[in-house]
């Protein structure tokens, strides 16, 4: 265990409160936790603090949100609430997404006081677009840059996504393709310590908890939660880490993420394989495995957040190969999506969770599907790059991308009938010159032509046929972001038992938790938005019973 920001090398015995984990949803609990005047101490089982929120897009969903108002957006919040009732199947209990939807703004005021600024993405639309609430825009929130050197002495103790380029996905949506970024500045970025997205989230409310005194321990695995009987009840009294038994008087908030890392739990609990992973490889279950000991109940242990990957061979997070979320590889106009037949069965530009649950859904009821590729042509390369590659690099296209001349080859390397792929191409570059997909409709909503390219030459910002060789192909993954079912909780983070009766002492927040929107995928950002307000309410609860024990 490595202590920071201490004169000891040595955490004290006690602490106010301790927060296991450091990622978007753990820092604002220890923000609020340390603004109340409460010591705090935040403990991260690896090397680097940031958590899986800090290698995301950094993207905050939260509905009528203060910064709405910037770009001319409204909410209502009987909408919001009935939109996310639908989006989460009725699966989570009404008060949680209450809380979402009432405290969700307030937590929001409270990260600018902590410096961290926000930008509405005003024409970035909810995924479910089919449900009433849904809005075209503005709940979506995305951070600005954010310099590492504000942190001082722990400057490089940031976690960042060190496979991508500094920049804030208001400038992806901008430049619209990895040809159209503009290199040279991105690198001088990354020599100065600028970094963008999850890690630029992260960032100012790591610097707040710093200046307000919260200690930080990395390389801190915590194995148990310290259990005591307060007057007849079971109470959660504080963490054992690295043999040390460490007590927080007012409240352990377990923030450690989920366990897609730990492949007997995702084979004994998720509904489909985790085929790709892009969070840290250090979300195993502890915080599942310990709260069971205290009593805790669980849902929705069958969710995760799931998104279509691709495998970079060399892309590593802390020496585990990463995916890499496929974007617009598969919503831009010039590829498709086909099976292993090498047949279209999906919307490829649909959001990235109902595609991989799309998928899944037809491997159980019309399958075998997977394994599933991504096909495209040279004019798309040409115009988008592929992930990492740039054909304007001069470089020859890497191996990890399938190459042919002709689609008949290219379905002889995939092991496809090629006159079943060239069937597909065929029906599918006849859509694309009419601007209609009147198989999966694609392109025919708001949330997939946001995805798209509106100076695509052709009608549908989607659709562009596969016609000029070479072609090429990869495997698409089913990923996940992270499991998303875990810790029955109540509206305020409390932990609850089978029998709803609250663990005192115990919180949860974000993917150790049975997340509010595990169900569902509401918006960009519905991760993170809504682990934040969890992490603020818990905050509050503790702090609230802080000071009635004064």
């Amino acid at each position: 265990m490595k202590v920071w920001n201490s004169e000891s090398p040595q955490l004290p015995e006690t602490h106010g409160v301790i927060v296991v984990g450091s990622g978007a949803g753990a820092l604002m609990a220890a923000a609020v936790a340390a603004e109340a005047g409460l010591s705090v101490a935040v403990l991260e089982k690896s090397g680097l603090f940031g958590g899986t929120s800090a290698v995301s897009a950094g993207t905050v969903w939260v509905p009528g949100n203060p910064y709405m108002n910037e770009v001319g957006r409204a909410d209502d919040p009987a909408l919001a609430l009935r939109y996310l009732e639908q989006a989460t199947a009725g699966k989570t209990p009404e008060p949680l997404l209450k809380r979402l939807v009432e405290t969700g703004p307030e937590m929001l005021q409270f990260a600018r006081g902590c410096g961290l600024v926000l930008d509405a993405a005003a024409y970035f639309p909810d995924y479910r677009q089919e449900f009433e609430g849904a809005l075209p825009g503005g709940r979506s929130l995305q951070p600005r840059l954010f310099d590492r050197n504000e942190l001082g002495a722990m400057r490089d103790t940031l976690r960042f996504d060190t496979n991508q380029p500094p920049y804030t996905m208001g400038e992806f949506k901008q430049w619209g393709s990895w040809e159209n970024f503009p290199w040279d500045e991105l690198r001088d970025r990354a020599e100065r310590g600028i970094v963008g997205r999850g890690a630029a989230l992260v960032g100012p409310l790591f610097t707040y908890c710093l200046a307000r005194g919260v200690r930080f321990a990395s390389e801190a695995r915590v194995t148990s939660l310290l259990i005591s009987d307060v007057g007849g009840d079971r109470a959660v009294t504080g963490v054992e880490v690295d043999g040390r038994r460490l007590r927080a008087a007012h409240g352990v908030v377990l923030a450690c993420g989920g366990f897609e890392w730990d492949r007997e739990m995702v084979a004994q609990y998720v509904d489909g394989e985790i085929a790709a992973r892009c969070s840290p490889p250090h979300n195993t279950g502890d915080g599942h495995r310990m709260a069971e000991a205290a009593g805790a109940s669980f849902a929705n242990m069958d969710q995760a957040w799931w998104a279509p990957m691709g495998l970079v061979p060399g892309q590593e997070i802390d020496g585990q190969q990463a995916g890499r979320h496929l974007r617009t590889e598969r919503q831009g106009p010039g590829t498709i999506i086909v099976d292993r037949n090498g047949r279209r069965f999906v919307n490829e530009s649909q959001d990235y969770n109902s595609l991989i649950r799309a998928a899944y859904r037809a491997e159980r009821e019309t399958g075998p599907h997977l394994p599933m590729y991504v096909v495209f042509d040279q004019r798309f390369l040409d115009r988008y790059g592929f992930i990492t590659y740039r054909s304007t690099s001069g470089e020859p296209a890497p191996a990890w991308l399938l190459k042919a001349e002709t689609p008949a080859g290219l379905a002889g390397r995939l092991g496809m009938d090629p006159d079943t792929l060239n069937a597909t191409l065929m029906r599918f570059n006849a859509f694309a010159v009419d601007g209609k997909d009147e198989d999966f409709g694609r392109g025919q909503n708001i949330y997939d032509t946001y995805g798209g390219d509106a100076a695509n030459p052709y009608p549908n910002p989607n659709l562009a046929p596969v016609t000029q060789g070479p072609f090429y192909a990869m495997q698409v993954m089913p990923g996940a972001f992270g499991t998303s079912g875990g810790i029955r909780t109540d509206d305020l983070g409390r932990a609850l038992t089978a029998d709803d009766t609250v663990i005192t002492g115990l919180f949860a927040v974000g993917n150790v938790s049975s997340h509010p929107c595990a169900a569902g995928y509401p918006g960009a950002g519905a991760t993170l938005g809504p682990a934040m307000t969890m992490g603020y309410a818990a905050a509050k609860t503790i702090a609230a019973h802080a000071r009635n024990r004064l």
